[in-house]
């Protein structure tokens, strides 16, 4: 017996998300479908989701399954960087090829998470493009 379904796996990684209620915990719920069914066929055991909010670092989220689970739920550390707010971050999740159509239909109306290739590597350093209208300022320039 699993100690989380899919599901629960899912509300877990909500939870450490965006732990208050607001836009960004009602987008992740709004998806619990299609991401609790792609945590459950174990695509995110050794490709990670990745979280890129507005601000600050990506955030990669891994599964584990089957005989180390113990020892992960043990492990389990909150986030040290800021939850989630709003809409303004994006979220990348890895599927299988064989599913892939079938769950990007399924979020089709959801544009802030895109599926990948579970086989194509995750880009590094990437943040969400600023918004339109938003202040950029070259630090380059300051020094």
């Amino acid at each position: 017996m699993p100690a989380r379904t899919s599901t629960q796996t899912w509300h877990a990684i909500i939870a450490l998300l965006a732990p208050e209620q607001g836009d960004a915990r009602s987008a992740l719920s709004a998806v619990t479908g299609a991401c609790s069914a792609i945590i459950s066929e174990e695509y995110t055991r050794d490709a990670p989701i990745v979280v890129r909010p507005a601000t600050g670092p990506q955030i990669r989220i891994y599964t584990v399954h089957g005989p180390d689970v113990p020892e992960a739920l043990e492990s389990e550390t909150p986030l040290t960087v800021p939850s989630l707010t709003g809409r303004e971050w994006t979220m990348s999740v890895p599927c299988g090829v064989d599913d892939i159509d079938d769950f990007r239909r399924a979020l089709s109306r959801h544009p802030w998470i895109s599926l990948r290739d579970l086989t194509t590597p995750v880009e590094t350093g990437k943040f969400m493009e600023p918004a339109q209208g938003s202040l950029i300022v070259n630090l380059e320039e300051l020094r």
